[in-house]
């Protein structure tokens, strides 16, 4: 999508839709490991610099990750206050923290790791396997070089091997866990008096002076809120799309040009030893490895010993200097170093081990396990799909090239859609009334709504911007008619002044009620006895869990708040329900749980929990004592 919008788009409109479109790396941690050259840093955390380049980059895609999982639900202010630009200034912060501790631990991620974690990545996934193609695209695009990509990934891994692993050594003792199933399980008797807010309101007498006085103090808000009805024109991809048509000559040439996408290219599976070479090795280690590397392959090739054994050998290896195992499969163009890649390639039948191959983490011998051949899927059987993808890319094309002239006419005809209109051929649709609130149809749309209270389109008359509702749904619109805000009669307003003043009274008449049942109640009065008195619904629940659905969970909540009763005595407390009934609420007695209140699995399940809670608090809490340990200076004021 981003390669058309350059291809066929120009001007301000192409602009704005490429800075919306990005794309999301979901790795934690992995976006602060990509410095720039900024001319000043937003903190310096020890002897590492976090440069402005590198804050803005973290910044914005952290915006595009709220606004892609939030959507029209996200609040602006989110989006542009400090609280955002700390948080991630933070968590850029703590990311070096972390990596320097890594460092100084002498934790490191093998490579055959970092390609496991990367071949599982959702994002270069394509035709259910990691596509080398689009990784290095959409590496591009977002302008990392492989190299800088794998190198953050592969301190994104060492970070989350320290987390999982201080995690996973924590414990929940016995004890804890018998504290937690006593807490979990309890039980509390309860009962409740419910007083609903209807019957007060219709009892509730309001006068004409309440009325007028009223109307006098709040004539500001009594208003018919301002209204617009707008024009507009509408572009949609689907329209677009349904009546393109596609050759036989053009879908055969699609077919020719991506061979690959229609089938799989030839994997093999492989095996192999590594003899471990550490970072910035000088020569003489180098020659070690190659020569131990060397031996193990003549042993091999020799037929001294088999590569299994030599595989049992290595694994038993005290010294940590070599590592071995299973590759799985490896198809070409997989590796940015091609050693290992050719190296596996030159072998001709399963069982074949070649000779060392040098590569960053040291020099492998392999050994090929299996062939899985090359497969085409044949034309008619993909014939349709490519006929799709064809009709969606013409359309899309044309819809963007569309799009880009609907922007440049209603900018060079800013006080009518007419130009726009006749050279598309559209129609101009119009919309019934609306408000701030929102109408029907396209005035449903928050930047429907937006765009035409606007100043430049309410105030100024102007056609708006091409409108985004969704992808695929652009909008240009201009107000047609607009009514002002006009201050509301006396008439106009009295039934929503007697329903604010009855809702007031009720509520104050409720609220005093509520309290003298409390009072009553804690000097020994029922509230089952009450209940007939006051209006109410007495109901006693029994014993209940915390998780019970056969009250009103508002109460629920509020019972299990109140502290423990003494002995021989209640709590007492009242609740405000979610329909504006109130409830006063008696706790009777508390039943600790009991240790067979969960089954064995439920146990088990609750331990893992409790000691998983643990560790990530024993992690927040390294994370703390190294970060104070380590000299950081902000400049949010850069920020």
């Amino acid at each position: 999508m981003l390669q058309k919008i350059r291809d066929h788009a120009q001007g301000w409109f192409a602009y704005t839709i490429v800075g919306l479109l990005t794309i999301p790396f979901a790795i934690w941690g992995i976006d602060s490991y990509f410095e720039g050259s900024g001319p000043m840093d937003a903190a310096i955390v020890g002897d590492n610099k976090i440069s402005l380049q590198e804050y803005q980059r973290a910044y914005q895609q952290q915006r595009q990750r709220l606004q892609a999982m939030l959507g029209n639900n996200m609040d602006p202010a989110l989006l542009e206050g400090p609280r955002l630009k700390q948080d991630v200034l933070r968590q850029l912060i703590d990311e070096r923290v972390l990596t320097q501790l890594i460092n100084d631990q002498g934790m490191r991620v093998s490579d055959q790791q970092l390609r496991n974690a990367l071949l599982t990545l959702p994002v270069f996934q394509e035709s259910g396997g990691f596509n080398k193609e689009l990784y290095e695209r959409l590496l591009r695009n977002q302008g990392y070089t492989v190299a800088l990509f794998e190198e953050g990934l592969r301190q994104s891994l060492a970070t989350e091997q320290l987390r999982d692993g201080v995690i996973a050594s924590a414990l929940a003792t016995p004890a804890e866990l018998e504290q937690l199933v006593a807490l979990l399980k309890q039980q509390r008797e309860v009962y409740f008096l419910t007083l609903p807010l209807a019957e007060y309101v219709a009892k509730a007498k309001v006068d004409d002076a309440a009325i007028q006085d009223y109307f006098a103090k709040n004539k500001d808000r009594l208003v018919n809120p301002e209204k617009v009805r707008v024009q507009f024109i509408e572009l949609k991809l689907s329209s677009i799309a349904d009546p393109i048509t596609v050759s036989e000559d053009e879908l055969k040439s699609a077919y020719e040009a991506q061979i690959t996408k229609y089938g799989r290219p030839e994997e093999r599976s492989a095996s192999h030893i590594l003899v471990k070479l550490p970072p910035g090795a000088a020569q003489t280690e180098v020659d070690q490895a190659r020569t131990r590397a060397q031996q193990i392959a003549n042993e091999v090739r020799s037929g001294a010993k088999t590569f299994d054994q030599a595989l049992q050998e290595v694994k038993s290896d005290p010294s940590g200097q070599v590592e071995g195992g299973d590759l799985g499969v490896i198809s070409k163009g997989m590796f940015d170093s091609p050693a290992l890649e050719n190296a596996l390639y030159a072998l001709q039948k399963p069982g074949e081990v070649s000779e060392p191959a040098r590569m960053p983490s040291g020099f492998h011998i392999i050994r090929l396990d299996s062939i899985t051949p090359a497969q085409v899927k044949p034309f008619e059987e993909v014939r349709e799909s490519i006929a799709q993808e064809l009709r969606q890319q013409q359309a899309e094309n044309r819809f963007y090239e569309i799009t880009q002239t609907l922007a440049n006419l209603g900018y060079e005809h800013p006080d009518s859609l007419e130009p726009a209109a006749k050279v598309l051929e559209l129609t101009i649709q119009d919309s019934d009334w609306f408000s701030r609130q929102g109408g029907e149809g396209v005035a449903k749309q928050p930047k429907v709504i937006d765009s035409a209270f606007s100043e430049d389109v309410r105030t100024r008359g102007l056609n708006s911007e091409p409108l985004e509702l969704e992808p695929g749904h652009v909008v240009m619109l201009r107000v047609k008619e607009h009514q002002a805000a006009t201050p509301r009669t006396l008439e106009e307003s009295r039934e929503e002044i007697v329903r604010i003043l009855r809702e007031q009274q009720a509520h104050e008449a409720l609220a005093k009620d509520i309290e003298t049942l409390k009072a009553r109640v804690a000097k020994g009065e029922h509230l089952q006895l009450l209940a007939r008195e006051f209006g109410g619904e007495f109901k006693n629940a029994g014993l209940l869990e915390r998780n019970a659905l056969s009250i009103d969970s508002a109460v629920l909540a509020a019972a299990f708040r109140l502290p423990q009763p003494e002995e021989g005595k209640v709590t007492l407390g009242s609740v405000a329900l979610a329909n504006g009934d109130q409830a006063v609420l008696v706790v009777a007695r508390v039943v600790a749980g009991q240790k067979d209140a969960l089954s064995e699995d439920e146990r088990k399940a609750l331990a893992q929990q409790l000691a998983q809670q643990t560790g990530s608090g024993q992690f927040e809490g390294l994370l703390d004592s190294v970060r104070v340990k380590t000299k950081v200076v902000m400049y949010s004021d850069r920020l």
